[in-house]
């Protein structure tokens, strides 16, 4: 990290720094460079996590740096700075992702002074949900967080539309199972759905199934569960599917940011959560889900929520 230490103070650094190594990202890779310029802030994508040709793991990337962008901007309001954020601002620059400018010195509101605090306590919820159903009330408040990010649609899935989900997620894992290449270092998605877990077992990776090089250990799902089994359980959670307009970098972005202030406001409601995006990247997951639904975009992430 760069820093302008006739700006910055240290404690200031210190609370800007731990607030974004904190953030979410795929696979914990933290795929940002942040610095400190003058008054503002900038973070930038890590290219050396990208891949040659195609690259399925971009997309979870900049939601990821998305993230982290939603915990600056709150690191910088708590230390008292109005700012005025701008994505994707450099044609010249792709690699960053926001600027962050701060605007003249403000009284932090409750909001973000909560937020904040539910950074620290901010953690993937792996395992299913107790049986007890969150308050319309507080969704609302979960949601209207999300919400303060403009140009991101956040929707909770509806009880008849569990099994629509649910088909989604055995379709991904079917193809998941047909495809090696899927399966590098991926959890499986349906077992969160369950609380006695899905059938996995941990392998040696083939080096000769990856061309850039050997995965070392790989989760492997040998069994795909029955749709209507893992429709009822879905149906008893809170499930919020988020999109944007499109897939761009700027969209994704946002996607995090939303998702992000989203998931700390579940966690100042006393409410765990956790995130999935894997399942929507396999083939034509994410669009057959969004025709199931009548979404106008595809989903890009699924985050559940829950006691």
């Amino acid at each position: 990290m760069t820093v302008d230490s006739e700006t910055w103070s240290p404690s200031d650094t210190e609370i800007i720094a731990r607030a974004v190594i904190e953030a979410p990202s795929v696979h914990d890779t933290q795929p940002w460079n942040l610095t400190l310029p003058g008054s503002a802030a900038e973070l930038e994508e890590r290219l050396e996590f990208a891949e040659p040709g195609a690259d399925p793991l971009r997309p979870d990337r900049l939601i990821s740096c998305g993230t982290a962008v939603a915990h600056l901007e709150l690191a910088m309001r708590v230390l008292g700075r109005q700012v005025r954020t701008d994505l994707c601002p450099f044609p010249d620059r792709p690699a960053v992702i926001a600027r962050i400018e701060t605007l003249r010195s403000s009284v932090p509101d409750s909001s973000d002074l909560r937020l904040y605090a539910a950074i620290s306590r901010r953690k993937s919820h792996r395992d299913a949900f107790a049986d007890i159903p969150v308050p319309a009330e507080t969704i609302g408040d979960v949601v209207a967080a999300g919400a303060q990010v403009p140009d991101v649609g956040i929707r909770l899935l509806a009880s008849d539309e569990a099994q629509a989900l649910a088909d989604m997620l055995t379709y991904s894992a079917e193809a998941k199972r047909r495809n090696p290449h899927y399966q590098r270092e991926m959890f499986s998605w349906t077992s969160h759905w369950q609380p006695e877990g899905n059938a996995e077992v941990v392998e040696d990776w083939d080096a000769t199934l990856d061309e850039h090089g050997a995965a070392g250990k790989a989760m492997i799902t040998t069994e795909v569960p029955e749709t209507s089994a893992l429709a009822a359980a879905i149906d008893r959670e809170t499930v919020l599917l988020f999109n944007a307009a499109s897939a761009d970098p700027i969209d994704l972005v946002r996607i995090g940011m939303a998702t992000e202030r989203a998931w700390l406001a579940a966690v100042d409601a006393r409410l765990s959560a956790s995130v999935l995006t894997h399942p929507l990247r396999i083939e034509d997951s994410a669009e057959r889900l969004r025709a199931r639904l009548g979404m106008a975009t595809p989903p890009q992430l699924i985050m559940r929520i829950g006691y």
